[in-house]
């Protein structure tokens, strides 16, 4: 990711003055950090606020979001690319939010991040939410996305080659000319006895705050894994119920919206704290 392809995010924001929907994206200093599964929990709760919401795979290498929610033949990148009045098929249906998955081929990728920004426009258009899934490895792609986000969720892990991760990453947005300050940098797999607490990771990132997400434990990656997202959060595991909240917290007027809809069958997190079940191993 070269500096010279790169601008300040203000100077982007600017040059987009008619994009409106909500820009999330999902990045990590390296991979493993769960942003596969965040962005798609993210995505889920957006649509479950009652926001149109798009879960865009701009993993352009690795993006398993169509596997992830058992999506058999998904639109993809390339494919609205090549026809754009394609971009009219992508729908939210009820609590599931649209997708556009991935490239099928690796070697699309190149082509994708070149017409990017005006892909990006009009996914902006028809979306309330727009959340980003991204590859481990920074690349140009991150650039793009970062210059017109609106927030980024920023994860870190347990590892403590994670918060090195997150800093080097850092210093390449500092030497890009990114503004770092739409970051919402948030710890992942919290819980009693892990390695890293938030102050931990703060103190590291000079004071930053940085929320925490409570470990989701096996049911994630086995429910996951198998297409069952919508399992998953009907269990209301762990990790989604804290994803709910940080999405809660920082979508546009979704707090007064909450306000009126305290006792709405569609939002329980907003009524109080319920127990939680988990599975014994």
């Amino acid at each position: 990711m070269g500096a010279s392809g790169s601008s300040s995010a203000s100077a982007a924001n600017a040059q987009h003055p008619a994009a409106k929907g909500f820009l999330l994206p999902v990045v990590s200093g390296s991979g493993g950090a769960g942003k596969s599964a965040v962005a798609l929990l993210a995505a889920h709760a957006a649509q479950g606020l009652g926001l149109r919401t798009l879960l865009l795979d701009f993993d352009l290498q690795f993006g398993d979001m169509a596997q992830l929610m058992g999506v058999k033949k998904p639109l993809r990148i390339d494919e609205v690319l090549a026809r754009p009045e394609r971009l009219g098929q992508l729908a939210c249906e009820g609590k599931v939010p649209a997708l556009l998955a991935a490239p099928e081929h690796v070697d699309a990728a190149e082509a994708v991040v070149a017409q990017a920004p005006a892909l990006l426009d009009a996914v902006r258009e028809r979306f309330d939410v727009i959340v980003a899934n991204t590859g481990g490895a920074w690349a140009e792609q991150h650039a793009v996305l970062l210059e017109r986000s609106s927030k980024a969720l920023f994860l870190v892990d347990q590892r403590a080659t994670s918060v090195h991760a997150t800093q080097r990453a850092l210093d390449l947005c500092a030497r890009c000319g990114i503004a770092v300050n739409p970051f919402l940098f948030t710890l992942n797999g919290c819980g009693k006895g892990a390695p890293l607490s938030s102050m931990d990771v703060s103190c590291a990132l000079k004071g930053a705050h940085v929320h925490e997400l409570l470990d989701g434990g096996a049911d994630v990656e086995e429910l996951l894994a198998a297409g069952l997202v919508v399992d998953l959060i009907d269990s209301r595991n762990d990790l989604f119920e804290g994803v709910e909240e940080l999405m809660a917290e920082i979508l546009p007027g979704v707090s007064a919206a909450a306000g009126s809809s305290r006792e709405g069958p569609g939002m329980p997190f907003l009524r109080g704290k319920r127990s939680r079940k988990r599975k014994k191993a």
